[in-house]
């Protein structure tokens, strides 16, 4: 399959084509792997996705790839790895474009080949079937082996989510260790269900849509989003809302929240503020989570009448404080080894933990920390059965400074994304003085920092973004006269 292939597609069944996504408000992500790039790419070779999300069409790469000829669009999408388009029309022009001296191949002819004549030697049976034995050689041909998915190493997925969430190690290596293992199963028989808890603006919802983008990219295999505010859910009626409502009753027409994984088995269900939540609609999830399935109000598009979760991540935030300090201060008596008298000294010999397997070392404390929090979350006025489901409880904990100082630089180049430039460098000086802002200006959370950032870039982002869109530039100067200058 090659990129411009598309460009070769008959006017009619483009036509076709757009009628069918047009009725589809966000179309399943479809990656192309292996996929061949016109002249002038490097590498030559990478795997193209598209996917529609609302009214736009978005094609990506999954992988930086350097351009070095003159279509501007592709240019621009091997520099960003990813082109948003406002329609379909745009997105085919894009394709158009390709044809020419960027082109890996000439226009394939839209004529029907000629009909080959029929090999004498090739006969047919009585029910009308081929025999190909007489004119192929199977011994001198090697048949391709079956793709073998490899198992995810947890370590990886930390890493990644480490890129998008700053100083809450503890909590991305459970995250990463449970997900990794739900993703390695075959046939899991019930989905992934993790409670994040903690302080608001510590990272719990951010963690949550990295993981989605992570397993993406690590496993090959797209995982949708469905996020839902619980705090809108504080009525028992309004369970409606994620299962559909029976029949004869207003909303019944309505596309339920859990419809989208007939669209994708592999969705992260983000479900925030799980404390705000009525517990008529905690109630649903039992069966969800204990089962990996529910049973629809109605017939679904795929024929049949119930939901089935197994592949799916649910993925609860709460402010819940769910842990207590740390009673032990200190060395405790376990920690001593050997004790000795020397002279006139008293030498004492401690042992040095050192786990001979890291794995099962994550395990207990995962497993100490989630059980430790399940008791505090009945204690705190929830269902024991409710609580029994949950496959893991991760506490977010404050923010170190550094962290925040991270996270602040983080937001600071995703502003820069919102003005279409793409920042390589931040000035130390800048960088100091929005630091300095934020403290005086007493943020409560790391939300805040984005109000600080806007009030003073904006203007000179703006005036980049229309100087230098879709560039890499650097942030100089000072905070009280910014510079935006090219890379």
């Amino acid at each position: 399959m090659k990129l411009i292939d598309y460009a070769y597609v008959p006017d009619d069944v483009r036509r076709s084509m757009q009628r069918f996504i047009d009725k589809t408000p966000r179309l399943t992500p479809h990656r192309i792997e292996n996929c061949e790039l016109p002249h002038g790419c490097t590498p030559v070779h990478a795997t193209v996705g598209f996917y529609k999300k609302e009214a736009q069409y978005v094609i990506y790469l999954d992988r930086a790839v350097r351009y070095s000829g003159s279509n501007q669009q592709l240019k621009k999408l091997c520099e960003w790895s990813k082109l948003v388009f406002a329609n379909f029309n745009d997105m085919t022009r894009f394709f158009d474009s390709l044809i020419g001296e960027n082109a890996p191949i000439t226009p394939p002819s839209r004529k029907k080949p000629p009909s080959t004549p029929q090999r004498n030697n090739v006969v047919r049976d009585n029910s009308g079937a081929y025999d190909t034995n007489p004119v192929i050689n199977m011994d001198e041909v090697t048949i391709p082996a079956e793709a073998v998915q490899k198992p995810l190493n947890y370590k990886d997925i930390q890493h990644e989510l480490s890129k998008n969430v700053m100083g809450q190690d503890a909590a991305l290596e459970t995250i990463a260790f449970k997900s990794a293992q739900h993703h390695n199963k075959k046939n899991p028989k019930k989905p992934l269900s993790i409670v994040a808890y903690g302080p608001p603006g510590t990272g719990k919802s951010e963690a949550a849509k990295a993981l989605a983008k992570t397993m993406s990219k690590l496993s090959g295999q797209p995982y949708a989003v469905q996020w839902v505010d619980l705090n809108t859910y504080t009525e028992a009626h309004s369970v409606h809302k994620l299962t559909g409502a029976p029949p004869g009753y207003v909303g019944y027409d309505d596309t339920p929240v859990f419809e989208t994984v007939v669209q994708n088995p592999r969705t992260v269900f983000i479900l925030d503020e799980l404390d705000k939540a009525h517990p008529e609609v905690l109630k649903v999830f039992m069966a969800i989570l204990d089962e990996g399935r529910l049973a629809a109000r109605k017939q679904l598009p795929n024929g049949t009448r119930e939901y089935s979760f197994n592949h799916s991540v649910f993925f609860f935030t709460s402010n819940y404080r769910l842990s207590e300090p740390k009673k032990r201060i200190g060395f405790g008596f376990s920690d001593v080894e050997d004790v000795k008298c020397a002279d006139d000294a008293i030498e004492v010999s401690y042992t040095e933990e050192t786990p001979e397997n890291e794995q099962a070392e994550v395990t207990k404390r995962i497993y100490k920390e989630t059980e430790a929090a399940r008791k505090a979350f009945v204690d705190a006025g929830n269902l024991r059965e409710i609580a029994s489901r949950f496959n893991c409880f991760v506490e977010f904990k404050e923010l170190s400074a550094e962290a925040k100082v991270r996270i602040l630089a983080k937001q600071i180049i995703e502003t820069g994304f919102e003005y279409n430039i793409r920042l390589t460098h931040i000035s130390s000086t800048i960088l100091q003085a929005l630091i300095d802002a934020a403290t005086t200006e007493n943020a409560l959370t790391v939300r805040s920092f984005k109000n600080v950032i806007e009030g003073y870039l904006s203007a000179a982002f703006a005036e980049a973004g229309a100087n230098y869109g879709g560039q890499t530039v650097r942030l100089e100067g000072t905070i009280d006269a910014p510079e935006v200058v090219p890379e």
